[in-house]
């Protein structure tokens, strides 16, 4: 497995913070948020990517892949050519694209996220740079692997790959182990994450804790990975609350560490 570290919770940080980061806390490369308002963005990504995965690597780190923005989900939309056309010249091997969103009239909409889909597998063909679409709980077609599963069917794994988000399962999913079967084919990158339930007054509702502290059954993600003999690319998503970047590495090693011993 090859871990990498999602950017969105330090947004200020460069290139060189990155690489100090990740050496610090031993994590070996990034998922990088490739959106407006961070240091590369769908504007600057054909010039900066580059450099940027030159620099990590002359450390022997990486960039695992890149997330693109969450309305990146047309693969006419100009952004989509200029990032993967980018992430193939920095020898980046995947990009995380955006969500399809579901309000209703599920034949008109799922037939047009398959084509989208069908479409970014062929930008995926083109620059040999696989397309992911991650599992996020919600109002969003493909929020879990069966649902995902209807939309992937006739799209060659080899171009498609499913994120699967243990926390986001834990919200809107099956056992994590029927999850992982029924996407298998596509299965290509996970993310950590896990959920805790709160209340607010008289509504329940839902945030990110560090892992552990919530409803994930880590076992049972450890298991399904380990007969499965996952090899992919696991993404520490770090989205939750905490204080500082040393506190932040702290964190992700010690998940890192976590999710190694569970699948031992």
């Amino acid at each position: 497995m090859q871990f990498v570290y999602f950017t969105k919770s330090l947004p200020a940080f460069d290139v060189s913070d990155w690489i100090a980061w990740c050496l610090e806390y031993r994590i070996p490369g990034l998922d990088l948020a490739v959106r407006p308002g961070y240091p590369v963005t769908p504007d600057n990504v054909a010039t900066i990517l580059p450099k940027w995965a030159e620099m990590l690597a002359k450390e022997k780190l990486i960039i695992g892949l890149v997330t693109a923005p969450t309305d990146l989900n047309n693969p006419e939309d100009k952004r989509a050519r200029t990032m993967f056309r980018a992430c193939k010249a920095a020898g980046v091997a995947a990009i995380k694209i955006g969500y399809f969103g579901f309000s209703g009239g599920y034949p008109q909409e799922f037939a047009k996220a398959k084509a989208a889909l069908s479409g970014f597998a062929e930008l995926a063909k083109e620059t040999g740079v696989k397309v992911l679409h991650h599992t996020h709980s919600g109002g969003y077609l493909g929020n879990n692997a069966a649902g995902q599963r209807l939309i992937f069917e006739g799209i060659d794994p080899h171009y498609l790959g499913s994120f699967l988000d243990t926390g986001h399962l834990a919200l809107g999913g099956g056992p994590f182990a029927q999850e992982v079967e029924l996407i298998k084919p596509w299965f290509s990158c996970l993310a950590i994450k896990d959920i805790e339930w709160f209340r607010d007054g008289s509504v329940w509702k839902n945030q990110v804790v560090p892992v552990g502290s919530g409803i994930v059954r880590w076992a049972e993600v450890g298991k399904a990975l380990k007969k499965n003999s996952f090899d992919g690319t696991v993404s520490l998503h770090g989205e939750y609350a905490m204080e500082g970047p040393v506190n932040r590495g702290r964190a992700a090693a010690l998940e890192k560490s976590k999710i190694l011993n569970e699948i031992k």
